[in-house]
């Protein structure tokens, strides 16, 4: 697939089939990610894939967040019991979840370069996902940015979960989206004409 090609029609496809993705696929839509440009050469990402039952690490881990947040919100046990049910199901949403970690740098300047790399990477890992076939849906939201969720993935100071990738087979149609043309996004500077 020609590069162009691959930026144009890769979307956010949330909807995948439970069939297994070849380890192989993985492991090139990983190698994909580590040639993001990265200033000073940080290579300043790591990943934890779950696959498989190795998903119910990841469930689980969801699951007593969604305990604690229901307990602190006082939320009652049917509530909380759906809550809990809803967060362990989002590790089951694809047959492949990567969560992608930028690591934090020497200061706030290094740390922000970081996390524009991890994105970097993560763009590539989901142009790698789409030329393989495979769907992929970038998601974070307030669970990845919970202390629980931190100590569970062993971050660090200044670390941050920049993604988790739900990568599988697609189970719905690929929808080609309008964008805004880029000429509405866009202030060229140059030299006046004389």
């Amino acid at each position: 697939m020609d590069v162009f090609e691959a930026i144009e029609t890769r979307r956010s496809i949330g909807r995948v089939r439970p069939d297994p993705v070849p380890r192989e696929h993985i492991e090139k839509i990983l190698e994909s990610a580590v040639h993001a440009p990265n200033h000073k050469l940080t290579e300043p990402w790591e990943f934890h894939v779950f696959v498989g039952k190795g998903r119910g690490e990841l469930a689980r881990a969801r699951a007593e967040l969604a305990r604690i947040r229901a307990a602190a919100e006082g939320e009652d046990g049917e509530m909380a019991a759906g809550r809990i049910s809803r967060e362990r199901k989002k590790a089951f949403r694809a047959p492949v979840v990567i969560a992608v970690i930028s690591k934090a740098g020497r200061d706030e300047v290094e740390t922000l370069e970081n996390y524009g790399a991890c994105c970097a990477a993560i763009q590539n890992m989901q142009l790698a996902a789409h030329a393989l076939g495979l769907a992929c849906m970038w998601r974070t939201g307030p669970p990845s940015y919970d202390d629980y969720m931190r100590k569970f993935f062993g971050l660090g100071k200044g670390d941050v979960i920049a993604a988790y990738l739900y990568i599988g087979y697609p189970d719905m149609p690929l929808v080609r989206r309008r964008r805004t043309p880029v000429e509405q996004k866009t202030v060229w500077h140059e030299e006046p004409e004389r």
